[in-house]
């Protein structure tokens, strides 16, 4: 049995790939919820260097559940989660999986659409989604004011509800995941009020201190919500033509800018927000006059208005749900309605200050009131507020038996507090995935070196060996070894993320995949 190398001498012999942007090194793709009453469906695009969209091998990809045709609000109903895509079906009241193909971009179903625990009015709303950024937990947000909780399974996509629906207090239009993942936040448009739970460790949520909290006075209605990166700072687009700023205190209570909300000088109609990954600029969409808005953000969020507002095309109409691709070059528009009476895509270029619209308005063949889209990779804050960085590289076996080694370099802040004795630590190879629970790791010393933390041990049926080695100032050289586990159908590159204590950071790695014992007995 091949056993790690617990020394200085390390698995760098493999090749070695450092961390790149992910939008550079990956093929970009697009996906709308077409929210058909009929037989609800995925369009997919794929993304040329120039922004512009071209359908995808098999699009449109049926949901197996039932749409309501459009209506209003729940922009996001459709969301990425690392390599899994997840669509809600309005009209029948369930969520579709799925897996991406980071190649080609195709969808695979991932099993029957699951049941949410509360209905959804069919004439006005949408399911709206949200999920947190280590893709443990989905929420689902239905008209009768309740949240449903769904755990992801890592390795397959699969979701499973996650104890009884949590009640919210109104219809939801938007939902988001602090980038920190320590909050949801929930607009309640009939309310004007914005209701935040904090995450629990199994997934469940609990209300905050004084949730919810109530917009100012202004024009319209929450129904958009993005946060910056810190998650300090929480944007709530509204249906008329103001933008709400709060402050995100440490237990999740937020406290309005004193010159919030913001008037924009725009039409606005149900408009939704989106940051760029810098946290710079926030975008929002005017429905009402089939236009997208950007405005500079400053360091205490205050917004810069009226802003630079550019059309979403020669006959584009309505836009609605926004999605920034992960390096922050293009931006894309979700359209109700373009030339051909279809729903629709416009693109905008982000490599020039103002956004440039580039008039690409892609059908989706699909006559729908879609209000939602998602961009795969999903975007990633470029400034992460633990200055979080991850170097790796990458051996994939198919064996017998197969395994996987992972050599890799974790780069956390200084300022945060990192343990491996007392903090979990989860380690993610492509979907698969595997989390060891706080007090899995015991204290090595092996001559003068002191502080290597050391797992052996069986896994969901596993066997995994890891070391960590303290660098010191937050950084952590780790050996992954795992048997068992057949990832030879992963396509490179290959999304790997290690996480300590909550804290994590991601790389794309193309990975060394050799293939069965040859002539010669050499695995690798």
């Amino acid at each position: 049995m091949r056993m790690l190398k617990f020394s200085k001498r390390s698995l760098w012999a493999f090749i070695l790939l450092a961390l790149i942007p992910a939008g550079l090194a990956a093929q970009n793709f697009v996906y709308t919820n077409n929210d058909l009453a009929a037989g609800n469906s995925i369009s997919a695009f794929s993304v040329d260097v120039n922004g512009a969209l071209g359908p995808i091998a098999g699009s449109p990809f049926a949901t197996g559940g039932l749409g309501t045709g459009g209506g209003l609000y729940a922009a996001n109903r459709i969301i990425v989660v690392k390599n899994f895509l997840y669509a809600s079906n309005s009209g029948s009241n369930t969520v579709s999986a799925f897996t991406i193909y980071s190649a080609s971009g195709a969808l695979a179903s991932i099993g029957s659409p699951i049941a949410t625990l509360g209905s959804n009015d069919a004439t006005a709303s949408g399911i709206s989604l949200a999920a947190t950024p280590q893709g443990t937990f989905l929420y689902a947000g239905t008209t009768d004011g309740q949240i449903t909780v769904f755990s992801i399974n890592s390795l397959t996509g699969a979701l499973t509800t996650v104890g009884s629906p949590v009640v919210a207090g109104g219809i939801m239009s938007s939902m988001k995941v602090s980038p920190n993942g320590k909050f949801l936040a929930v607009a309640l448009y009939l309310y004007n009020d914005v209701a935040v739970f904090a995450i629990q460790s199994d997934g469940t949520l609990l209300a905050v201190p004084n949730s919810p909290f109530t917009l100012k006075s202004g024009n319209g209605s929450g129904t958009g919500i993005d946060i910056n990166c810190a998650s300090s700072q929480l944007f709530v687009g509204r249906s008329g033509p103001d933008i709400d700023v709060f402050n995100i205190a440490s237990d999740g209570e937020l406290t309005e800018l004193t010159n919030s909300p913001f008037s924009t000088g725009t039409i606005q109609s149900n408009q939704v927000v989106a940051l760029s990954p810098d946290d710079g600029t926030l975008f929002s969409s005017n429905q009402g006059g089939n236009t997208v808005t950007a405005f500079t953000v400053g360091t205490d969020g205050s917004l810069t208005v009226p802003g630079t507002t550019v059309s979403a095309g020669s006959g584009a109409l309505y836009p609605g749900g926004l999605a920034v691709n992960q390096d922050g070059t293009f931006l894309y528009a979700a359209d109700t309605t373009v030339t051909g009476g279809f729903g629709g895509v416009s693109s905008f270029s982000l490599a020039v200050s103002p956004p440039l619209s580039l008039d690409f308005l892609t059908s989706t063949s699909q006559i729908s009131g879609l209000h939602s889209l998602a961009a795969y990779p999903a975007k990633v804050c470029a400034s992460s507020p633990t200055s979080s960085g991850l170097v790796a590289s990458l051996q994939i076996s198919a064996g017998p038996p197969p395994s996987f080694d992972l050599e890799a370099t974790l780069s956390l802040d200084p300022s945060l507090v990192v343990d491996p004795l007392t903090q979990a630590v989860t380690i993610q190879v492509g979907s698969f995935s595997i989390t060891l629970p706080a007090g899995s790791f015991k204290a090595f010393r092996n001559g003068t070196n002191s502080g290597i933390y050391l797992y052996q041990g069986v896994v969901n049926g596993t066997t995994l060996k890891v070391q960590i080695t303290p660098l010191g100032q937050n950084q952590f050289q780790i050996s992954a070894y795992d048997k068992q586990i057949d990832l030879t159908g992963l396509f490179n590159p290959v999304t790997v993320t290690v996480g300590i204590g909550g804290n994590s950071a991601s790389a794309l790695v193309t990975a060394n995949m050799s293939s069965p014992l040859g002539g010669n007995g050499q695995r690798y």
